[in-house]
């Protein structure tokens, strides 16, 4: 009998325990999220297995944080316990605990793979939770919230070993950074009209697919290092190319782009008088003339439509359509060919050359290792085909790229027969190819 009541008691306590504690999701906006009876006891009993002391760097704060996403409050040993998480805590695995005990505040962070594996599970609960009239609490924006919440890759950034047939150098190291930031995240009003937007996209379009709009600010930026080759090593600025556009998500990476962006070289030069000028300082300086055309000025402002689909997770296809503005509001009069250039009688414009583009990409999911070898797999192998929309199918540009993962680097191999190598000679037709590495957030 002396077992049995103190096995009773053991079982009154804990549901006691689980009476009293209570533990409250909470969102920016310190709303609660909706959670069931079974979730709050579930996450109240991962929470009180939590040994800190000891697992987890631990520092003293003036004021608690402020909630960016989601936060949790409950108790741990009498004390008060906050949990604060960002949309992609269950890739990062980062979160910050913070220990309230009487006027004291303790943060707890970079804890051990202990504390995360006990987490994981309560993790996973406050980053998919719903709210009440959350219609914006679905599977896509969840996954695009995880994703795509802070600066992430817009293209490809690379960093490769180049050759082309136009240039004067044997080879050189380009460059090329790529990255895209979401902008008014936070902003209520702003966010209501994307939500009523998607709510009416989901009940016009047929189907199952989840809608999330987001805007971004994106920036591609291509540089050229000659090393070794001229005069003082310079790097040349092929490309500046800062971009805004809205992108309707209808997965993690299915999208459709809506934009404008403004792109250039950054170079100064757009009178025949000043091209001679250039000309005779790089002659002075015993070097080819020819690098004079380097600082010719080029310039754009474009709309762009972009779409994007992935099969099966091995195929992913990209359509996307640029239209070159003879005159834009960052830009001005565009900047092209000028007769001037090479004595030409015929203009030669961006969008005879440019404009439409389809990418087909193969991913091998590591299904293709070499050598029996598990640190030397194929990646992916991509097709790209652009061509211009005023002269279609007059002027083609092929690229193939394939990159592989060599002991943990991206390696890639890459090639191109047709046009645009760079906005100077946009025009002429080359060949080039490259290997480097490609970097991707993820």
């Amino acid at each position: 009998m002396r077992f049995y009541a103190s096995l009773a008691s053991i079982l009154l306590g804990c549901v006691a325990g689980l009476a009293q504690a209570e533990p409250r999701l909470l969102n920016q906006d310190q709303v609660a999220a909706l959670l069931s009876t079974s979730d709050e006891a579930f996450i109240q009993y991962r929470i009180d297995a939590l040994v800190l002391e000891g697992a987890c760097r631990k520092t003293t704060l003036p004021a608690l944080p402020r909630t960016d996403f989601r936060q949790i409050e409950t108790s741990l040993a009498g004390s008060t316990l906050r949990i604060y998480v960002q949309p992609d805590v269950i890739r990062s695995r980062e979160v910050l605990l913070v220990v309230e005990q009487g006027q004291t505040l303790s943060a707890y962070n970079s804890c051990n793979q202990d504390v995360v594996d006990q987490l994981l599970p309560v993790l996973a609960i406050m980053s998919t939770a719903k709210y009440l009239d959350d219609s914006d609490s679905n599977q896509t924006r969840q996954a695009v919230l995880a994703s795509h919440s802070f600066l992430t890759s817009h293209d490809p950034t690379m960093l490769m070993l180049r050759n082309d047939k136009l240039d004067s150098s044997a080879s050189y190291v380009d460059f090329q950074l790529s990255a895209k930031h979401p902008l008014f995240s936070s902003a209520k009003p702003f966010n209501a009209l994307n939500s009523n937007i998607a709510d009416s996209l989901e009940q016009l379009l047929p189907g199952e697919n989840e809608y999330f709009m987001q805007l971004y600010l994106g920036f591609t930026g291509r540089f050229s290092h000659y090393m070794g080759e001229r005069n003082s090593s310079p790097v040349v600025g092929r490309s500046f190319n800062p971009e805004l556009f809205y992108r309707f998500w209808t997965s993690r990476t299915n999208y459709v782009d809506a934009g404008f962006g403004h792109e250039s070289n950054g170079q100064r030069i757009h009178t025949l008088e000043a091209f001679q000028r250039e000309e005779m300082d790089y002659l002075a300086d015993g070097e080819p003339a020819l690098y004079a055309r380097d600082s010719l000025s080029r310039g754009w402002d474009y709309l762009t439509l972009d779409w994007q689909r992935s099969w099966n997770n091995r195929w992913l296809t990209q359509f996307k359509f640029t239209h070159f503005l003879d005159k834009g509001p960052l830009q001005g009069d565009a900047e092209e060919y000028n007769l001037w250039e090479d004595g030409g009688d015929k203009l030669q414009l961006r969008r005879q050359y440019d404009g439409v583009n389809l990418v087909l990409q193969y991913n091998f999911n590591r299904s293709r290792c070499l050598l029996g070898s598990t640190h030397i797999c194929l990646e992916n192998v991509k097709i790209a085909q652009a061509t211009g929309y005023s002269a279609m199918f007059e002027h083609n540009t092929t690229t193939l790229e394939l990159t592989t993962d060599f002991f943990g680097m991206p390696i890639q191999l890459w090639g191109k027969s047709g046009y645009n190598n760079n906005l100077v000679d946009y025009y002429d037709y080359t060949t080039s190819w490259g290997l480097g590495i490609e970097l991707l957030s993820r």
